[in-house]
């Protein structure tokens, strides 16, 4: 990998309704991937859904959660989310950017260092449980674009299960490709590059589950399990019938089936104890377009037994002309002196380039976060840019905010663009000293 390189990676993991636990979590991803990488995309599917089979699960009766998560309704210290973001964090990452549809949640972390060169974020999803009136089955995105203009997406899916499904999650591929923002790439798709992950649902249908054990077992090493998934995938058939995911790439699998697993046996015993009932299949999966990604690993992560789906990560090399540009920040802060908690916060910005006459928005605001910026999206506290005034000082126009008294800490100050639905400045950090 080239200095200049960023490494990527990427988790999808159907948490099977199940409630998230710490050491799971560190298990999740390898610490040196995180500490490596620059961006982090997670996609999880079946998040907790009902607040009576939560509290029975604290009991250790299995359960069948699904809106908790997204809608509030569980304390936000215990969401996948929460944890999820504080462990990044711990890292060196920040949440850069989310999504979510009905009980599935795409998230994006990021260095620091990637937020300057972030111009603009869109989100897209394409429903398809019920005819596309609910969300439980499809997919969501996030569409990253660089200030060099070229863009990388995220999607996640949870397509319909069921082997007999087979032709209905081709329709479902073919609805969720506007989320792959094809339609707004540039002629030349050598800079957007596209990461689809997720719960495909693709299944083994031409063996019976003890067959299929058997051939699994039957195997002298994992370096040929793609024999077997070439022969009896179903996605492998339809992209080779060009149903489905044909212009996309996946890595060679050496990993077994994902799914389904028999939770308890394997969260007791930490080995693969398949459901007799169920082929096992490689329903969750990682593929991926653009000429600036490359591939160097895709694995299933056997040590995170939570669900009845093993997760699986694939760690990627992106290339571009963006990474090695040095970006400014499109309104700039100026530098806060030391502060004292008795004093009333106040700072003052300057927007460059005419942001504020072509991307500005009464919308837009100005926060507080701590230092180390956990989550983009959520900060300390914060008031809309129209609660701002102007003035000019020493012959230069510059917008004044103010904020309360902090208590004591250190802090940053940033600017959230709603147009650009991401942050578009972002202050040196600044310490609050505390004077009783």
């Amino acid at each position: 990998m080239n200095a200049s390189d960023w490494r990527i990676v990427c988790v999808t993991y159907n948490v099977n309704s199940r409630k998230p636990e710490g050491d799971q979590i560190h298990q999740l991803l390898q610490q040196d991937d995180v500490e490596d990488a620059a961006i982090i995309a997670v996609g999880l599917q079946s998040l907790p859904q009902k607040m009576a089979e939560l509290i029975l699960s604290n009991f250790g009766s299995i359960k069948e959660l699904s809106h908790l998560e997204l809608f509030g309704t569980i304390p936000a210290e215990t969401t996948w989310l929460s944890i999820l973001t504080s462990w990044m964090n711990a890292h060196g990452k920040s949440l850069l950017c989310k999504t979510s549809l009905a009980c599935n949640l795409l998230l994006i972390f990021a260095q620091l260092e990637v937020f300057p060169l972030v111009n603009e974020i869109n989100s897209r999803q394409s429903r398809s449980s019920l005819g596309g009136l609910t969300g439980h089955k499809g997919s969501v995105s996030l569409r990253i674009k660089f200030r060099d203009e070229s863009s990388l997406v995220f999607i996640t899916s949870h397509l319909l299960p069921n082997a007999s499904n087979y032709e209905k999650r081709c329709l479902q591929y073919k609805n969720g490709k506007v989320c792959a923002f094809d339609d707004m790439a540039r002629s030349s798709d050598e800079n957007n590059n596209v990461i689809w992950l997720g719960d495909f649902n693709w299944r083994v249908d031409q063996l019976t589950s003890q067959e299929m054990i058997m051939k699994l077992a039957e195997l002298n090493s994992n370096d040929h399990m793609d024999k077997l998934v070439n022969k009896f995938d179903q996605l492998k058939r339809a992209q080779r019938n060009g149903q489905a995911f044909m212009d996309y790439r996946e890595e060679k699998i050496r990993f077994a089936p994902t799914y389904r697993l028999m939770v308890m046996l394997t969260h007791k015993v930490g080995s693969s104890y398949y459901d007799q009932e169920r082929v096992p299949s490689w329903c969750d999966r990682i593929l991926f377009k653009g000429k600036s990604l490359r591939c160097e690993r895709y694995e299933s992560n056997r040590m995170v037994t939570l669900s009845d789906h093993f997760p699986v990560y694939a760690n990627f090399i992106l290339s571009g002309s963006v990474l090695r540009q040095h970006s400014e920040w499109k309104v700039s802060f100026e530098k806060v002196p030391h502060w004292y908690n008795i004093v009333p916060f106040t700072c003052r910005f300057t927007y460059l380039d005419d942001f504020w006459r072509n991307n500005g928005s009464y919308r837009d605001w100005v926060a507080i976060y701590s230092a180390d910026v956990p989550n983009s999206l959520q900060p300390l506290t914060w008031l809309y840019v129209v609660s701002c005034y102007n003035t000019v000082i020493a012959k230069r126009s510059v917008t004044i905010a103010e904020f309360p008294c902090l208590s004591a800490g250190h802090y940053r100050v940033g600017y959230f663009s709603v147009y650009k639905n991401c942050l578009q400045g972002l202050s040196d950090i600044f310490e609050v000293e505390f004077i009783k």
